[in-house]
């Protein structure tokens, strides 16, 4: 098991906080986070090590200012290192666990039950843990800090798939599965409008290849092909400029690669890889403006009124923006088709 050293701890503190490593180290009692990580050290069970971290550090208080905030985050990069994920809904009950944590009337293992049952599985990122690109860090700097919420969805989902079908791998054809199945990401919304669904892309893989004779357990690895799609979409998020990874970036990572199952399942169902592509660019380009509308909206807010406005306030903000650019959207294309239609029947819709 990976553990976290001081060093560790004061960069997700800078971050959360906002503010320079020296400022976090200032800011921070350093001998009671030493003292927390020494304990914690000295256990090689994660979930066990998880809830002790959170608990020291949620009753010694450490960190100046959002000293929960910090301690959760913390918490979270050390189940990370480690292959995991958190479910963090519903927050009522992590909130009143953080409650009792410092009145002192919840145990380790109090904490520990909690975490085991909210905790994702492992397996689910195994395939990306065990695998290197260039070199050592890929599974530290890319994979847990930079896959989205949805990213990480649809490589779990792509596994599940693999699984269902008995296949002994992770191809590009079951990423794109689980591109379709995660349904709330911005690769799923352009799969569906280009008519590319789920049924139709698994009734092609398992005529093409057909299911495989025996269940999958435990490591299903990724083929050199999905391997590739996954370097593709970091280096693609890179050249878009976003810090994270998310399932419009795994999409054009597919279409990149171009060679594999999942390309060939969307040209047999009558998408045209580089209209989809198209179509995926544009959106995400939409939703690019709707955020830098939304942000120049809420700095201007802070500046006037004096008030911080909050992370999540941004958030709300920028997904009802990219609904109502949704809508719009939608309605265009309406307003095209009918136009079409009228001039088909030798109506000119601009008289």
């Amino acid at each position: 098991m990976k553990h976290l050293d001081l060093y560790d701890v004061l960069a997700v503190a800078a971050r959360v906080l906002e503010c320079d490593p020296a400022a976090a180290i200032r800011s921070t009692e350093l001998d009671v986070v030493d003292a927390v990580l020494r304990e914690v050290a000295e256990l090689d069970d994660l979930v066990d090590a998880a809830a002790l971290l959170l608990s020291g550090l949620v009753r010694g208080c450490p960190f100046s200012g959002w000293n929960r905030r910090v301690s959760v985050a913390v918490t979270l990069q050390l189940l990370a290192l480690n292959g995991c994920d958190l479910r963090l809904e519903p927050v009522e009950e992590l909130d009143d666990l953080l409650d009792r944590i410092g009145a002192g009337e919840a145990s380790s293992s109090a904490v520990a039950e909690l975490l085991r049952a909210r905790l994702n599985s492992p397996l689910a990122f195994a395939s990306l843990a065990s695998f290197a690109l260039e070199g050592p860090t890929w599974e530290e700097t890319v994979m847990y800090e930079k896959f989205s919420d949805a990213a990480r969805q649809v490589v779990a989902l792509a596994q599940e798939q693999a699984r269902d079908l008995h296949h002994q791998y992770i191809g590009t054809e079951h990423l794109l599965l689980g591109l379709l199945e995660e349904n709330t990401g911005v690769a799923a919304q352009v799969l569906a409008g280009c008519g590319v669904s789920a049924p139709a892309v698994r009734t092609f893989v398992e005529e093409t290849v057909g299911r495989g004779q025996d269940e999958s357990s435990g490591f299903v690895p990724f083929t050199p092909r999905a391997k590739k799609v996954l370097e593709l979409s970091h280096k693609v998020s890179l050249q878009l400029g976003s810090d994270r990874i998310g399932t419009e970036h795994l999409l054009l990572g597919l279409l990149q690669e171009g060679g594999g199952l999942a390309a060939q399942a969307i040209v047999k169902g009558g998408t045209d890889l580089s209209h989809l592509k198209r179509q995926l660019m544009q959106t995400i380009e939409q939703r690019k403006r709707a955020e830098a509308a939304v942000q120049g909206f809420l700095t201007e807010g802070a500046q006037h009124s004096g008030t911080w406005v909050t992370h999540d306030r941004g958030r709300h903000l920028v997904g009802e923006l990219n609904t109502i650019l949704d809508e719009n959207e939608r309605l265009h294309e309406e307003i095209t088709r009918l136009r079409q239609k009228l001039r088909a029947h030798d109506i000119d819709p601009d008289d």
